[in-house]
């Protein structure tokens, strides 16, 4: 990278995995690794050929560069042992034939750094296709970095959503609850007044206090409902399943607490989907059905939501079901919607939720 001026980039690191059994699975099909010992072998004659050039050619080229300056000095003409051999250049010490050995000296003194500046950059191409990332593999890799920022971001919004959650709840509802009741008492205490206006004023105020604990219940309950990080996504989805006014029956097959960000994306489509059966399919009944189930890319929650209404449902842009398929997105799921006119509708969402 410093002499040549090439920037190559790193293979992803070998994350080992399992027992022994498995880690030698993993290698016999680690590619990076098959392609380290390929450029072992080809670097063994390949070593060996930089090595004669760098070495052995720029000596000699030297030593007939200046094969008349040793002959003029009168001094040891200079010799190279090879396999056992004594080579000379004593012969080339005449006028004639020392000038020759200069001007070939001088040529490869002149080529061969081009030349080993060619070999050396043949050993970083070599480089690039069998030691580094590819394209595929670099685009791997960051797909995998996208993949995780995403996550930490997902996770980090519903940390955030709960911690607004708690504000809400222990701060302004508790103190809505406590105006409530000091205004109730404050009601009992002037039912036997004659002053009908100040009686009626504090009713107002008392079913205001009511009304504002409501929506404000509804509000947190929207954000991140409280029963959903205290009980599971079992306890939440069977609130959600009371408080609808279309009957619902629910199957739920969870044998563990699910992530955070997994179980409040299934919460919500759950939560939107009862709304649309609610307001919009005329349905007589719904059903819910949560389960845990193994595929190839490992274990997924699954999130059913089926009526028996008039169907016609749509993605419209800003819509609900719109906001699901980002929601769902969002934390890699996939969400399918069957809704033809004449009903029913069916939603379905797969999310990754670990192994």
């Amino acid at each position: 990278r410093a002499l040549l001026g090439i920037d190559l980039p790193a293979p992803a690191p070998v994350v080992w995995q399992g027992g022994l059994w498995s880690r030698a699975k993993q290698a016999l099909g680690d590619a990076t690794g098959w392609k380290g010992l390929a450029y072992g072998a080809i670097m063994l004659p390949f070593g060996v050929l930089t090595f004669t050039a760098t070495v052995v050619l720029w000596t000699v080229a030297w030593s007939l560069a200046t094969l008349p300056a040793w002959a003029w000095a009168g001094d040891e003409i200079p010799t190279f042992r090879v396999g056992g051999t004594t080579y000379d250049l004593t012969g080339w010490a005449t006028a004639g034939a020392a000038g020759f050995a200069c001007l070939l000296g001088l040529v490869l003194v002149a080529v061969l750094p081009r030349a080993i500046h060619g070999l050396a950059m043949g050993d970083g191409e070599l480089i690039r296709a069998l030691l580094t990332a590819g394209d595929r593999e670099v685009l791997e890799q960051r797909v995998s970095e996208l993949e995780v920022s995403r996550e930490a971001s997902v996770e980090s919004s519903a940390g955030e959503l709960r911690r607004i959650e708690r504000d809400l709840h222990d701060g302004a509802q508790q103190r809505l609850v406590s105006l409530a009741m000091n205004l109730g008492m404050a009601k009992e205490r002037l039912r036997d007044s004659d002053d009908a206006r100040v009686r009626e004023m504090v009713d107002g105020a008392h079913d205001e206090a009511k009304q504002a604990i409501a929506e404000l219940r509804d509000l947190v309950r929207g954000i991140h409902p409280a029963v959903l990080t205290d009980r599971g996504l079992d306890a939440a989805v069977s609130a959600l399943v009371a408080r609808c006014p279309v009957p619902v029956t629910l199957h739920s097959d969870l044998p563990r607490r699910l992530p955070a960000a997994v179980e409040a994306t299934a919460y919500f489509v759950v939560a939107e989907a009862l709304t649309n059966v609610a307001k919009h399919s005329r349905a007589r009944s719904a059903l819910v059905r949560l389960a845990e189930r193994a595929s190839p890319d490992g274990a997924r929650l699954v999130v059913e939501v089926h009526d028996d209404g008039v169907g016609g449902a749509t993605e419209g842009a800003g819509g609900g079901l719109r906001g699901l398929r980002d929601r769902v997105t969002g934390v890699q799921g996939r969400l399918r919607i069957a809704s033809p006119d004449g009903g029913p509708t069916v939603v379905i969402v797969e999310l990754p939720c670990g192994s």
